[in-house]
């Protein structure tokens, strides 16, 4: 297992993780998965033209990207996603941890944002984030928590 940076040629992979993420844990419906994935596929196209100002990092195992997180801005965590049969095994932990430590040190906030699906939320507030208003009615959720830095 190893944590490393996003490579470019690693987006076809992570694509895959991020939809099969979606389709397997976030939404039900195949129209809010589509919906959601071109969301997703957005940020990391943003992420393609301009990667300075971000921590974009993969979880490996076994040689395959099981687990990815991007934050932008080094304070707006825009995506986290484990593929369905590794969730609960600490990836999201570690990749979060990782991003945390690095965001610490180069942020110009002092804090990390998060908009989370509902079925995430027990596990961010584990990891100390903290509701900061009513999610929104979207499809998969979206409920603001944020991490405050030491």
């Amino acid at each position: 297992m190893s944590i490393a940076a996003v490579e470019l040629s690693d987006l076809p992979e992570i694509r895959t993780v991020i939809e099969n993420a979606i389709r397997g844990r976030v939404v039900q419906s195949d129209q809010d998965a589509q919906g959601l994935v071109a969301v997703i596929d957005a940020i990391l196209r943003g992420w393609e033209v301009d990667q300075s100002d971000s921590v974009h990092v993969k979880y490996v195992l076994g040689g395959r990207i099981v687990g990815v997180a991007l934050v932008k801005n080094f304070w707006n965590l825009s995506t986290l996603f484990v593929e369905p049969a590794y969730q609960r095994q600490g990836i999201g932990r570690a990749l979060v941890e990782a991003v945390i430590a690095e965001c610490k040190l180069r942020s110009a906030k002092p804090v990390l944002k998060v908009n989370s699906s509902t079925v995430a939320v027990t596990f961010y507030l584990s990891l100390g984030f903290r509701q900061m208003g009513p999610g929104l009615d979207r499809p998969g959720g979206c409920v603001p928590l944020e991490y405050a830095f030491d």
